[in-house]
């Protein structure tokens, strides 16, 4: 193992500030490794796609190079950064899919060529798949569940996390020209698409309250399917899901402040270790 190599991964990680990488402390070493190279490759192939200073090309060829990148890893050779090599370490040990890794990058190209606005139902779903439930999927080989159930708790959890995180994201999505709201729910409210004008419409809660409602469907969809796998290796998404649901709380069923975006404070997450230790 180079040490070396997983220390600047986990560095990675904890500077990022998300809530991830405290939730994945409680997993056992080789199991917080694996899902933090996972984590750290994601940041990566996000930030590509969020970059404001890069061309739409450049995006693209970034973008792609790492879909070469990833075939390589696969093959075993060109390992020459830390996070490839601490990928590879992930795919070997955890038989990780190269379809998953793909999907993701697929995920952040659609961002790239489309900016997307207002997206059919049937897009809006791949999207979420591909960014979200392609990483619950290698999530759950990590935690080492390997069943059809399994994958429908991370197809659930992916959903609603993706969901959750679009309704929180909603105003900085707007700011950088992007609306990942289905026309149809603006349709349905009688919105018009027009990224200036959304904001200040007295409907847009009654939408953003519908996403929330759909994501606490799938929340209680992967309730479901828990039930049936082995609680001992759920340790690492479960209490990403409790994260989840009390960002999901802090707007369900309230005003939204768009000058204020919903996060969670260290008492917020106190709070959730110590549920999770008694349950």
């Amino acid at each position: 193992m180079n040490l070396n190599d997983r220390l600047q991964i986990e560095q990675i990680v904890k500077k990022s500030g998300s809530s991830f990488y405290w939730g994945m402390k409680l997993l056992p070493a080789n199991k917080r490794r694996g899902m933090f190279a996972i984590y750290a490759f994601c940041r990566e192939v996000d930030d590509i796609a969020d970059s404001l200073t890069n061309s739409k090309a450049l995006k693209e060829k970034k973008l792609g190079q790492w879909k070469k990148d990833i075939g390589k890893i696969f093959k075993r050779f060109s390992l020459d950064t830390c996070l490839k090599r601490e990928l590879d370490y992930s795919i070997v040990n955890f038989k990780l899919q190269k379809k998953d890794f793909i999907s993701i990058i697929d995920g952040m190209l659609m961002d790239v060529k489309q900016n997307i606005q207002f997206p059919s139902s049937k897009i809006f779903k791949l999207y979420c798949e591909r960014v979200a439930v392609a990483v619950g999927y290698l999530s759950i080989k990590i935690f080492g569940i390997n069943s059809k159930i399994g994958n429908n708790y991370a197809y659930e959890l992916g959903m609603a996390f993706q969901i959750t995180n679009i309704v929180r994201d909603f105003h900085e999505d707007l700011n950088n020209k992007r609306c990942y709201i289905p026309s149809e729910k603006l349709e349905k409210y009688g919105l018009k698409k027009d990224l200036k004008r959304l904001l200040n419409s007295p409907k847009i809660d009654l939408v953003l309250q519908e996403m929330l409602i759909i994501a606490n469907k799938h929340f209680k969809k992967s309730d479901c399917f828990s039930k049936s796998l082995n609680k001992k290796k759920m340790v690492g998404s479960e209490i990403m899901k409790l994260f989840y649901k009390k960002i999901h709380s802090k707007m369900f069923g309230k005003k939204f402040n768009f000058k204020k975006k919903i996060k969670l404070n260290l008492f917020d997450k106190i709070l959730i270790f110590f549920q999770f230790s008694f349950r």
